[in-house]
């Protein structure tokens, strides 16, 4: 496909949906592929911009109403303020717009109080401020009470931290894929892969796994928190050969899935030190992995 032709590919989309269409919906509907994508125009942000359009979604850095008002929409539909984990699979976005802007998850509510009062919008989002109101008088008065429970006792001014791990290079647990990401680096040696290159792009990372000895293979990996955001994302599956996360809850998936939590169970289980100079067990995966000793890696 030319590069006229997919601007008009993009153009035609974006009239029918009404919106900027996605990779997933220029792949559906258009038939452009990601590769014509980045070839042309170095990925979707590049064509959008050629095509006239703003590019927005995702994959972009979003304006403050926008997500602000998709997580008081969505903390709207529950009738509560949504965690992490409640967002992700009812909004339009990630966590990390959030993150980047506010820090941590539990100053979205104050950020959204703060943008209601600039933009004078507190009557059409009555419902949400009231959410946000009651949760700060419950935890007033969860810190004013001494018999206070621990999972109540949770301040808006801080950030949450996973579960300890009690490794030297990471203190806790990740909650999110950025730390999946930084956890894979810990271990990618025991698991036998050298990573290439990350990318923003699907798939996140390149790497070279040995197969046998002395032989390499180059492997596409995603990254993500729990495998089955895989499916929540629109990924294709014939884009990638393997997903990392720390949680596995996609039973059903058809590629190999390397979960992280157990991995790093069995370096706590054998002893942090003694794991680096050893090669993890096979079965931390779907399918089994090589093992390659010390002496192998040089």
């Amino acid at each position: 496909m030319s590069r006229v032709e997919i601007l008009q590919a993009i153009r035609s989309c974006a009239r029918k949906l009404k919106h900027n269409p996605t990779r997933r919906e220029l792949r559906m509907t258009a038939r452009v592929s990601e590769e014509a994508l980045h070839k042309h125009f170095g990925g979707l942000k590049g064509a959008l911009e050629k095509a006239g359009l703003r590019p927005s979604g995702s994959g972009f850095r979003q304006q403050e109403s926008t997500v602000l008002l998709d997580w008081a929409g969505v903390a709207r539909k529950l009738g509560k303020i949504p965690t992490v984990t409640e967002y992700e699979s009812r909004g339009r976005f990630s966590d990390m717009p959030f993150h980047t802007r506010y820090g941590n998850w539990t100053s979205v509510p104050d950020a959204f109080q703060r943008f209601a009062r600039k933009e004078k919008i507190q009557g059409k989002w009555k419902d949400v401020l009231g959410m946000i109101g009651a949760q700060a008088c419950s935890k007033v008065k969860v810190r004013a009470s001494h018999g206070r429970s621990r999972k109540q006792d949770i301040f808006q001014d801080r950030p949450l931290y996973g579960p300890l791990m009690n490794l030297p290079e990471m203190v806790h647990e990740p909650l999110n894929e950025l730390g999946v990401v930084f956890a894979f680096g810990l271990v990618a040696r025991q698991l036998g892969f050298k990573v290439l290159r990350f990318q923003a792009a699907f798939p996140d990372c390149e790497a070279l796994r040995e197969v046998v000895r002395g032989q390499l293979q180059r492997m596409k990996l995603e990254f993500e928190f729990e495998s089955r955001n895989f499916l929540r994302h629109g990924h294709r599956v014939d884009g990638c050969d393997g997903i990392v996360c720390w949680k596995h809850n996609w039973k059903e998936c058809p590629l190999e899935v390397i979960e992280l939590s157990k991995v790093f169970q069995e370096l706590n289980h054998k002893g942090h030190e003694g794991t680096r100079r050893e090669n993890l067990s096979p079965q931390r995966t779907q399918r089994n992995l090589p093992r390659i000793n010390a002496d192998e890696r040089g």
